[in-house]
Formats: structure tokens, sequence, C-alpha cells
């Protein structure tokens, strides 16, 4: 009996090293140096500094962003990312796609896809480094441009967010939950428009992981838009500020 339990016990230990062996590797190849931290601590310092006219441009102060995003996304490993990509009607500031090498990664060491969080082959990045929250106006244009090029997935980096609170259905951020929810019924398609702030850069600065970050805020999304069921009910009680919402745009 005993060596009957000793040999499940090394089947089971034997069965969750392998699970763990990729998993292993994805945060060894994600993994940030000490001196991947220096550089992302001094860009995340040029990035708090106050904006002075007098010895920078207003593309200045919007470099710094782009440069910090720039740095997290090719340090994330697994995507790379391409800035200012012009279309035949827009200018797009970061086009974030799945890099050769983390594609060869996720066959050669049988990571799962789902790991990287970010289930798409292509991802886009929008930078406003504003002083101030956005409005529904900069969402919807985000949104129409994530529509044209038939992309469900999008990253807002921004200082200070969007304007309302994450849990409610009211102005930029409320719009955002909207819009996944039109885009579920009525093209049955899974849509982010994530945001992230000088508060997950600082997270990111502390060692939290790229990935961990994108996972918490897309479970974030989907729980506050859980009033899916009520859309078809037209007293629902945030109806009126939906409307609202979307007239604005």
């Amino acid at each position: 009996m005993t060596n009957i339990k000793n040999e499940n016990y090394n089947v089971k230990q034997y069965l969750q090293e392998i699970i763990q062996r990729p998993l292993d590797i994805f945060h060894e190849l994600t993994a940030w140096s000490e001196e991947d931290r220096q550089t992302f601590s001094i860009l995340l310092e040029t990035l708090k500094k106050p904006f002075d006219r007098t010895v920078e441009t207003t593309k200045d102060k919007g470099d710094r962003l782009e440069n910090l995003v720039s740095f997290i996304i090719r340090k994330s490993y697994f995507f790379e990312i391409h800035q200012n990509i012009r279309t035949g009607t827009n200018e797009i500031d970061e086009v974030i796609t799945l890099s050769s090498a983390g594609r060869q990664a996720l066959h050669l060491f049988a990571i799962s896809r789902d790991i990287l969080e970010i289930d798409t082959d292509i991802a886009l990045g929008e930078c406003k480094n504003y002083a101030s929250t956005l409005g529904v106006t900069y969402v919807g244009k985000f949104y129409s441009l994530l529509v044209s090029t038939d992309v469900s997935f999008g990253i807002i980096f921004t200082q200070k967010g969007l304007t309302g609170n994450e849990d409610e259905f009211r102005d930029a951020n409320g719009l955002t939950k909207v819009l996944r929810i039109i885009e579920k019924y009525q093209n049955n398609k899974e849509l982010f428009i994530l945001t992230f702030t000088l508060e997950d850069y600082e997270k990111i600065a502390g060692g939290e992981s790229f990935y961990d970050l994108v996972k918490a805020k897309k479970i974030a999304f989907r729980l506050s838009s859980e009033y899916d069921s009520f859309l078809k009910d037209f007293q629902h009680d945030n109806s009126d500020s939906i409307k609202q919402i979307i007239q604005n745009i």
C-alpha cells in the first residue's frame, strides 16, 4: 500500500512539474533585469516631470509617454511595437503585434497562448499624455479606429485615466463598457478597451508584471459589465446614462 501511495504521489509530482515547466520558462522570458528596471525608472521619472513650455514642445511631452510604453511592450518579450503607423485615413500611435520570437517560444516551449492575456495577434495602443482625464470623445475615436482596422483589443495609455468611475456606466469609463456590450450583442465580438494610468506604471516599476495588470484589468472590465442581461429591459437603471454617453461620441 505504501508503495502505491508513493507511486501515485510521484506521478502527480511529475505531472505538476510538466505543467510548471512552461510557466517557469514564460516568467523567465518576461522577467526584467536590474538594468531594465533602472532604465524604466528613468523613463517614469521623465514622464512625471512637469511640462515646461519654455524648453520642450507638446510633441516632446507626448514622446515621454510613448517612450515608456514602447519600453514596456518591448520588454514583454512576446510582443513588439510599431509606432506612428499611418493608414489611408488615420494615424495609429501604436500597433502591438505578436513577435516572431514570441510566436516561436509559444510553440517550442508549449506555453499556452491564453497566458499572454492579449488574445489577438494584433492590438492597438493610444498614448495621451494629458494633465487631465480623457472624455468620451477620445474613447469614441479610439473605438472607431479599432472597428475600422478590425482589431478587438486596445489599450489607452494615459497619466490620469478616463472620466467617470470604473464601476459605473457613465462618462468615458462607462463608454468603454457600453461599447463592449454593443460589440458582443451586435457583432458577437469580444471587445476590450483597457486603460493604463500613472498608477499602473508605478506598479510595474515596483515589480508588477504587464501581463498580470492586463489580466486584472480584463477581469475588472468584465465584472463591471455584468449588466448585459438587463440591456433588453428598457427600465434599466443605467439606460439614460448609456444613451447620453453614446450621443456624446
